[in-house]
């Protein structure tokens, strides 16, 4: 899985930012209309949510580093029991 460094955005930050976008406005519907008991689609109020969770998603990532990774050899790794300190293998 290739991720987005710190202050850059890539294809996929896009695209999964206009999946939460869609994912937004449609729970946003579905919960007014259970709340009110009719369903009644307010368009400017889907395009206005779907547009702030797009925008959300987007400066969330772009101010997200990378996560580190960490790789470890099991043939150099001692496992040690964390209670008695005793070393289990390695």
């Amino acid at each position: 899985m290739k991720f987005s460094g710190l202050f850059d955005l890539n294809g996929q930050d896009f695209f999964k930012g206009m999946l939460m976008a869609v994912g937004g406005a449609v729970f946003t519907v579905v919960q007014s209309s259970l709340s009110e008991g009719i369903f009644m689609i307010d368009w400017t109020n889907v395009w206005q949510i779907a547009l702030t969770a797009f925008a959300v998603y987007i400066g969330k990532n772009f101010f997200t580093p990378v996560p580190k990774m960490v790789e470890v050899d099991p043939a150099k790794t001692t496992v040690i029991d964390v209670d008695t300190k005793e070393v289990i293998a390695g």
